[in-house]
């Protein structure tokens, strides 16, 4: 079933390509932000700001939400003066969340009779105007029926993981592979510069091997020339993942010290200002330039 009209709760970069996204497929778009100046651009583009919350949730059979944590998510949808007008609506979280809270709103949702749906997006804000994001769907199938052509309006990837927790923490799991690949593959490169040996030589026996991935040429320039702006995706953001990755990791009883250790890297990037870098400035961390050392 095709939603031409939607709400969306959350303006950050995610939000805003999104909102821009529908807005250009014809979508009517109904937005409300507690920082009002973020929703000026998006007004200009033809969406419908609403005064309040609640103008907002009953705009539209279809929330979209890209609130950045679980307790925002609480405080704009939960509220006690309004909870009950989810009735009969469909919430689609794209938010950063663990598993177990996913599933924590889905239980919300259904006890104030609405569907919940999990989308976890992998890639930058231009992979959305490219309709290149990567959409993995934690849903019942009838729920993802229902918002499919939606999903299908802004990326032409998009895949049912299974339940609600599943397509998160599939994207936990990604994550984790990224954070920990980049950081073994900087040691390495830091290694082999300091025995004299030219990269080329490193790049041309790994890719020989079992352990190349596709990953290592990907990052391989920005690490080279420590070149870490437009960021496809910034430190802090990978640290905030890699948290809730150890928060679900806890409750499962995994032994997880490598990715506590990944996330004192990026601590310790944010300590050199570089947390809105791409996350590839942890080299800097790893293999500190010369002045730095």
């Amino acid at each position: 079933m095709q939603h031409k009209s939607v709400t969306l709760f959350g303006l950050g970069p995610m939000g805003l390509g999104l909102a821009t996204q529908l807005l250009e497929n014809a979508y009517t778009v109904n937005i409300w932000n507690r920082t009002a100046g973020k929703s000026i651009s998006l007004a200009e583009q033809g969406a419908i700001v609403k005064a309040t919350v609640v103008e907002a949730i009953t705009s539209a059979t279809v929330i979209i939400c890209v609130l950045p944590d679980y307790l925002a998510l609480q405080e704009v949808l939960f509220d006690a003066d309004w909870a009950h007008e989810l009735a009969g609506r469909t919430i689609i979280n794209f938010g950063s969340i663990s598993p177990s809270r996913s599933q924590a709103l889905m239980d919300a949702c259904e006890a104030h009779q609405a569907c919940y749906v999990e989308v976890a997006a992998i890639g930058s804000v231009d992979d959305i105007a490219a309709s290149n994001l990567q959409l993995l769907v934690g849903a019942t199938e009838a729920d993802y029926r229902c918002i499919n052509d939606l999903l299908g309006d802004i990326s032409a990837t998009v895949s049912l993981v299974g339940e609600v927790g599943q397509a998160v923490a599939l994207k936990l799991a990604l994550l984790q592979l990224t954070s920990s690949l980049t950081a073994a593959f900087s040691a390495s490169i830091g290694l082999i510069t300091e025995q004299g040996l030219n990269i080329d030589v490193l790049m041309n026996h790994l890719r020989d091997t079992t352990l190349y991935a596709a990953l290592f040429d990907q990052k391989l320039p920005r690490l080279l020339t420590r070149d870490y702006q437009a960021p496809n995706f910034p430190g802090r953001h990978l640290q905030r993942e890699l948290m809730l990755f150890l928060e679900q990791a806890e409750q499962s009883g995994l032994n997880v010290h490598s990715v506590e250790s990944m996330t004192d890297l990026l601590s310790l990037s944010t300590a050199k200002g570089l947390q809105d870098m791409d996350f590839t400035a942890l080299h800097d961390v790893i293999y500190p330039p010369r002045d730095d050392v």
